[in-house]
């Protein structure tokens, strides 16, 4: 009897947590060149959105570029993030943002920063889950602050970005199927391995 309930508990509990992940090829001229790993992870109230990302590419040397980003929603707003990324050895981003009683609080080494940010409901991770059919803007951990969603039409939308680059997201069926950014020095598209 104590192992029925010991079943029907662990049955219970998987049907509480969905779980989605998403696979995407990085592709530069034709050739892919990494690969970008998604998970969403869905229980209750609160879910979370993990990301893995490996880059393999030669511009006169050979550069390998890791990130690792998170966010976490509870109710539909955003509670965590955080992003790591590093270039061959080197760490070039490591910082997390947790909204506090004070608001958006980030953490970057040592150093704390309030963010004067409103409540955030959309981040950047979201838009590999949900076509951002109900939203006109989104959070971004690169540059800490929201920027605006374009619509291009046909499942289109751009986010220029405040560096001067752009990226433009296309769906099927409300999930990115891909990627493609338009960066001053190169361009590479991101397409979701079927």
């Amino acid at each position: 009897m104590a192992g029925f309930l010991i079943l029907m508990v662990m049955k219970l509990a998987s049907l509480k947590a969905q779980d989605k992940q998403l696979q995407y090829n990085i592709l530069r001229n034709g050739k892919v060149i990494g690969w970008t790993k998604l998970t969403k992870t869905t229980t209750d109230q609160k879910s979370k959105i993990s990301l893995q990302s490996e880059v393999k590419a030669r511009f006169i040397f050979l550069f390998v570029v890791s990130a690792l980003e998170e966010a976490a929603f509870e109710k539909g707003v955003l509670v965590y993030s955080s992003q790591f990324r590093k270039t061959n050895s080197d760490v070039k981003e490591n910082k997390t943002m947790k909204l506090t009683n004070h608001g958006y609080e980030m953490y970057k080494g040592k150093d704390t920063e309030q963010l004067q940010i409103p409540i955030l409901r959309n981040h950047m991770l979201s838009l590999y889950f949900d076509e951002p059919t109900q939203c006109s803007r989104v959070y971004s951990d690169s540059f800490q602050r929201v920027l605006d969603i374009e619509r291009l039409g046909k499942g289109g939308y751009k986010i220029n970005l405040p560096d001067g680059n752009s990226s433009s997201y296309y769906y099927e069926n409300g999930i990115c199927t891909r990627v493609e950014i338009n960066h001053r020095m190169y361009s590479a598209e991101m397409v979701l391995s079927k």
